[in-house]
């Protein structure tokens, strides 16, 4: 409540800066419930606040920085005279005129006929009292004058922002019709490896084989940063060519397991629907295979001498630490020192990993061919009834 009269200007800020303006709104809000019979008011009396400060501003058009002036315009109590309770000459806890304002307005009238008198001496009391209604005039036209220039600004800065956010909408909509166009387009175009017609450049199935050949290749680097000894390339390619034939196995496992759960000869009735579920099959269990044979690398690295020695290093630097000096080989110092331990030896084993990976993918093996036959760019298959047959339970 306290800040919808300033909802346009909230919009405009940042996420550091809306913190900002809250907290000291907050602030306020508790200052101002301090001083009122009825501390459920501070909210609207904070709004009004805002709704009289913007329209001597001359509306929100016409704030161009929104965070320091809410911060110190919006926000801030403008007390016209010593009176705590007072603001813009109003009294807070009661909503009327501040009785002490009426004083300063009074010396401020005062003033202005000093000015009279010191500045035109001699005038009698009528010439007088006429060139002071004539000051006072002049300067309610000029404060009205301003008043009416200040909105006209504001209508003219709101109709520039509205022609902007026009053109603003007009430009998305080109937009989101020429990006339409250039889907319709792509959305047209054949699969590139099996000629498949309306596939978006690549059909489900090809681009899930595509991702299984990228995710059995990675596989095979995992497992020889693992595993093999990197100088030798001959045991690198070994493997890997394990790895790759191990997903291959699992490969047909889940598949045969697939065909265990679901009717055969509507597979066979419809050879792309088996193409694609045979696909999606091979790329779930590289995904898995991936993930495995990380952790398994994770394992084996970080049981190398240099994953022991940093684990050691931080086992012996846990027991030191001043709060275990006491009783180093106490239940709390050594539960502590095999956290750190761990946490050392993991740390290392994935660095390891990191970095023969970045060895191996500088100088990759040779990939083996791939573990199915792919589709031709005629979009003929490559005897897919030979492919889920073979594995079919009784063939």
């Amino acid at each position: 409540m306290a800040l919808g009269p300033v909802a346009g200007l909230w919009e405009r800020l940042s996420g550091w800066q809306q913190g900002q303006v809250e907290a000291m709104a907050q602030a306020e809000l508790t200052r101002l419930a301090g001083m009122l019979e009825r501390p459920e008011m501070a909210q609207r009396l904070l709004a009004d606040r805002f709704t009289d400060r913007l329209e001597e501003t001359g509306g929100e058009a016409l704030v161009d920085r929104p965070f320091p002036w809410l911060m110190r315009r919006g926000l801030v109590q403008r007390q016209a005279c010593s009176d705590r309770r007072c603001d813009d000459g109003i009294r807070l806890d009661t909503g009327a005129e501040c009785e002490n304002c009426g004083n300063v307005v009074h010396i401020r009238r005062a003033k202005i006929a000093a000015e009279v008198d010191r500045q035109l001496p001699g005038l009698t009391e009528a010439e007088r009292r006429r060139v002071f209604e004539e000051r006072l005039r002049e300067q309610a036209a000029l404060e009205a004058e301003d008043f009416v220039w200040r909105r006209e600004q504001a209508r003219a800065e709101q109709a520039r922002r509205d022609a902007a956010r026009a053109a603003a909408r007009k430009r998305a909509e080109r937009e989101h019709e020429a990006a339409a166009a250039a889907d319709a387009v792509r959305q047209a175009l054949p699969c590139e490896d099996c000629g498949q017609d309306r596939a978006a450049g690549l059909c489900e199935a090809c681009d899930h084989r595509r991702q299984t050949e990228t995710l059995i290749g990675e596989a095979g680097l995992i497992a020889a940063a693992g595993s093999a000894d990197l100088t030798d390339p001959g045991n690198v390619a070994a493997v890997t060519a394990g790895a790759r034939t191990s997903i291959g196995d699992s490969i047909a496992t889940a598949w045969q397991e697939f065909l265990q759960i679901t009717d055969v000869a509507a597979l066979e009735a419809n050879p792309e629907a088996a193409e694609d579920a045979y696909a999606c099959a091979a790329f779930q269990t590289a995904q898995q295979a991936v993930q495995e044979y990380q952790d398994n690398a994770l394992v084996m690295l970080g049981r190398t001498e240099e994953a022991e020695a940093e684990a050691r290093r931080a086992y012996k630097a846990e027991q030191g630490r001043p709060w275990f000096q006491h009783n180093p080989n106490g239940a709390g110092a050594v539960a502590a020192a095999t956290k750190a331990a761990d946490a050392a030896r993991e740390r290392v084993a994935g660095y390891l990993l990191a970095t023969r990976l970045e060895q191996l993918r500088e100088s990759p093996p040779p990939a083996p061919s791939r573990p199915w036959p792919r589709r031709g760019r005629t979009g003929c298959r490559s005897s897919p009834r030979a492919r889920w047959t073979a594995v079919r339970p009784g063939r």
